[in-house]
């Protein structure tokens, strides 16, 4: 397969803005963690980059796209001197986060899934592409941070949005509409994550398990504090305040809570 000037073109402004959005939001978690200038910078070429060099390292088709092409690394040190230079905190940090990292998803599974076809892949690689190029560069942020990889507990908002993005790019080119497909499955994926996020815990398929939730979750409902997973800094920020103002009796009760429900999670879990 062989991509149009146009799409070729495309190709590039999605995944420079998979690449952007990735660098800004891993180096505003270095920044919010306090690492100095090298940690910093390194965690935000992680975020941005490691997706596309697995996915090209899989390929072994010469060296990595971003080792060949100075746009990406570029592209990636921009994002990381507006998350340097911006400070994003709050509530406009968590929406912008949120919202970005669906938004990655979405153009790197169609890069992904480029990359096979133009390798003359059939699906299940493209697929698998997909997956890798949409999902490696958080896992390998996670990772660096000694963090659970968000892939293994949040598969609904990262893994099933890329498939899906895949998937319609495949039918488009099927019919070679390429360039179509690519802005269909771009889009197609953040609108899928978002449904599922406020939609799917209706749906036993796409229900959040009790054992995946996050720790100031947990304290929190204790506490009677409402958290919410797409506000981790500010949810954990209420659940730290309520921490400094409860009483000891007070304290004792969530924490008798906290275990019974950490208990009663890890049995059904093991059920």
């Amino acid at each position: 397969m062989e991509l149009s000037d146009f799409a070729g073109d495309l190709y590039f402004v999605l995944e420079y803005t998979g690449v952007l959005l990735a660098a800004t939001v891993g180096g505003t978690v270095a920044k919010r963690m306090n690492f100095d200038i090298v940690g910093f910078a390194f965690i935000a070429l992680i975020s941005s980059l490691s997706g596309g060099f697995i996915r090209d390292a899989i390929l072994n088709d010469g060296p990595a796209a971003a080792l060949t092409n100075p746009g990406y690394l570029i592209t990636a040190t921009i994002g990381g001197a507006i998350a340097y230079t911006v400070t994003l905190k709050g509530r406009l940090w968590e929406n912008f986060r949120f919202y970005a990292d669906i938004v990655t998803i979405g153009v790197w599974a169609v890069a992904g899934t480029l990359k096979g076809l133009v390798a003359d892949l059939n699906w299940v690689p493209c697929i698998l592409l997909a997956v890798i190029t949409a999902t490696g560069g958080t896992a390998m942020r996670d990772i660096v941070l000694r963090q659970v990889p968000a892939l293994f507990t949040s598969q609904k908002m990262t893994v099933f949005p890329a498939i899906i993005s895949s998937a319609i790019m495949l039918g488009f080119n099927h019919f070679d509409l390429v360039w179509q497909g690519m802005l269909a499955a771009a889009v197609a994926a953040p609108i899928f994550a978002v449904a599922v996020y406020f939609g799917g815990d209706r749906f036993s398929f796409f229900a959040t398990k009790e054992i995946e939730r996050p720790l100031e979750e947990k304290l929190g409902y204790a506490l009677g504090v409402k958290t919410d997973i797409r506000h981790p800094v500010e949810s954990g920020e209420h659940v730290t305040q309520a921490l400094e103002e409860a009483t000891d009796d007070q304290l004792l009760g969530a924490i008798r809570l906290y275990l019974q429900n950490e208990v009663r999670e890890r049995s059904k879990a093991k059920a």
